[in-house]
Parts: C-alpha cells; sequence; structure tokens
C-alpha cells in the first residue's frame, strides 16, 4: 500500500500510456518515448532498490570480521 502511493507520488498520478500520448505529441518518435518511459520506470525501481538495501543495512548492519580463528584437526600436522 506505500508503495503504490510513493509510487503515486513520483509519477504525478499519470500512467504510462498517457506519458507516452504526451511524448508523441511533441513530435518525438514513438521509439524515442518508449526508451525514455522504459528509462524512468528502470530509474524508479533502482531509487527503490537503492532504498531497500539501506533499509536493510540499516536493520541489519554488517559487524566488522573477527580475527580468524585457527582451528587445527587432530593429526593435521
Amino acid at each position: 500500500m506505500m508503495i503504490a502511493l510513493l509510487v503515486a507520488g513520483i509519477t504525478g498520478c499519470t500512467s504510462s500510456a498517457q506519458r507516452m500520448q504526451e511524448c508523441e505529441a511533441q513530435g518525438i518518435s514513438r521509439d524515442a518515448c518508449y526508451i525514455a518511459e522504459q528509462n524512468r520506470i528502470n530509474g524508479i525501481n533502482a531509487q527503490a532498490q537503492a532504498q531497500a538495501m539501506r533499509n536493510a543495512q540499516a536493520l541489519y548492519p554488517v559487524q566488522p570480521a573477527e580475527k580468524a580463528h585457527k582451528h587445527l584437526h587432530k593429526g593435521a600436522n
């Protein structure tokens, strides 16, 4: 639910088809409009993924590794 509200806020409540029509109405080729729309969607997804990673790192911070513990088996000489 929250993601839908976030996406609606980012997109300005216009659909992909509407943005494509507006782009083409400016005399830009359909292919160029499609590529621009795909880049827009990929950018939003990349930002969301980066934020999800930051959120996960905040919840589960990486602890520095302790010095390696040497474990010698019997008769491993």
